[in-house]
């Protein structure tokens, strides 16, 4: 009271001149401690959002997951504002249960892998090719590096040789919500280097992101009839991170964008000539769209792993397909399906016993990853036990970290294939001939 006595009698004392001058700071002031209040509280918001989003890491990619990123992405700044920034980083929920029908089984045998953990940003990826432009990027907000894809253009990467019968592909998409953005086209073509010719008319199968249709379509022929179109939010999910699976079973091919199987299509895939290539294309818009669109973590793998067999009858099976949350043990939803296929055959075998083992690149500490493919393999087990009901008993873990690799970790396909989970038979439970 006191002090608000002696504020009046100041003021009283002051002229006018001065008397409005002081109210224009006061204003003026009061204006700025709102002003600071507001950002203070939006970026607790922010804050907490990518809190969430790295603590879940659904669709975001770590040194040590089926899907990850190198270490050497710590250090990243990201771009300046006002260059690729999404509306959102992705919030999933790790929630199993959401992926309860979904039954993409990922290929075990790696035939390509790339996170661009060792390209520099700004350049082309060295194991790609173009028919025109692209460079590595840091998306602020989410982890790892990305490839941006303009308007008019065609990426690939360089396979060496065909895509075989049985096969799979994934990968992460993102494209800017609020934006005039290219069409997003992925698909396969029986030119093996569309950097020279390019894919039209050309024999060719593609799935487009129709955004001004707000669809999913699948096409043979860039300027010939398109096929089959499905319902799809495509615009709703633009600003977020989407997990694509395509697996290809002979002339079979099915589409899953994150936990939605969108296509199963039985006959489609007919021509071998398709297996020549996989590419992203962003189709021509005039005027030109405002970004690119953007790809991260991709997976071609073949499909020839034969769990049951090489459990049952070899004692030893190991899977590049358990996904996990950034440098966590937290076990990412997708990976639903192959943890399903492993709880079907201990269903089938009671008397089975199995050990987990967790395996990391070696980015990172020795100490930490070993500590860390331990908790993974626990997780593993956890949701063996309490999502799908395996007796514990049944199982125990262990973690070997970075110290038994079976690939190169110089390289981001190396590090991919020595990101795994083995199971292994507890030697009482082995057959004679292998103990």
């Amino acid at each position: 009271m006191r002090q608000l006595t002696a504020l009046i009698m100041m003021l009283l004392l002051i002229p006018l001149a001065s008397e409005a001058q002081l109210l224009k700071k006061i204003s003026r002031r009061a204006k700025e401690r709102v002003n600071d209040r507001i950002l203070q509280k939006t970026d607790e918001i922010v804050d907490k959002g990518f809190d969430k989003a790295e603590q879940a890491g659904k669709h975001t990619a770590s040194k040590n997951t089926g899907t990850s990123t190198a270490g050497s992405d710590k250090t990243d700044q990201p771009v300046p504002a006002g260059s690729y920034f999404p509306d959102t980083a992705s919030a999933p929920d790790g929630n199993f249960s959401v992926y309860s029908k979904f039954d993409f089984i990922p290929g075990e045998r790696l035939l390509f892998y790339d996170d661009f953990s060792v390209d520099h940003k700004g350049d082309f990826p060295a194991q790609w090719n173009t028919n025109g432009s692209g460079e590595v990027v840091v998306l602020s907000g989410t982890e790892g590096r990305w490839l941006a894809i303009p308007d008019h253009t065609i990426s690939f990467p360089e396979i060496n040789g065909k895509l075989p019968e049985n096969f799979t592909v994934e990968f992460d998409l993102f494209y800017p919500a609020g934006l005039r953005r290219p069409p997003v086209t992925f698909g396969f073509s029986a030119n093996p280097d569309p950097s020279k010719g390019g894919v039209a008319y050309k024999k060719l199968f593609y799935f487009l992101i129709h955004h001004a249709e707000n669809k999913v379509i699948y096409g043979t022929n860039v300027y010939g009839g398109q096929g089959i179109s499905k319902e799809y939010t495509a615009n709703a999910m633009a600003g977020k991170i989407i997990r694509v699976s395509i697996a290809v079973n002979g002339k079979r091919i099915r589409l899953y964008l994150d936990d939605k199987k969108l296509f199963d299509l039985p006959r489609a895939f007919d021509d071998v000539a398709l297996r020549n290539n996989f590419h992203f294309r962003a189709g021509e818009l005039i005027p030109a769209p405002e970004t690119p669109f953007f790809v991260g973590n991709l997976r071609i793998a073949a499909g020839e792993s034969d769990l049951r067999s090489k459990l049952i009858k070899e004692g030893r099976w190991t899977t590049t397909g358990i996904l996990f949350a950034v440098n966590a043990a937290g076990v990412r939803p997708e990976s639903y399906a192959v943890l399903k296929q492993i709880a079907s055959v201990l269903r089938e075998h009671k008397d089975l016993h199995i050990k987990i083992t967790g395996h990391t690149d070696s980015d990172g500490e020795e100490a930490h990853n070993l500590t860390l493919s331990r908790n993974r393999a626990l997780a593993v087990k956890n949701i063996l036990v309490n999502t799908f009901g395996i007796r514990a008993s049944r199982l125990s873990t262990d973690g070997r970290g970075e110290s038994d690799p079976v690939a190169d970790n110089s390289t981001a396909e190396g590090k991919a294939k020595n990101r795994r989970v083995e199971f292994r038979k507890e030697p009482d439970h082995l057959p004679e001939a292998s103990r």
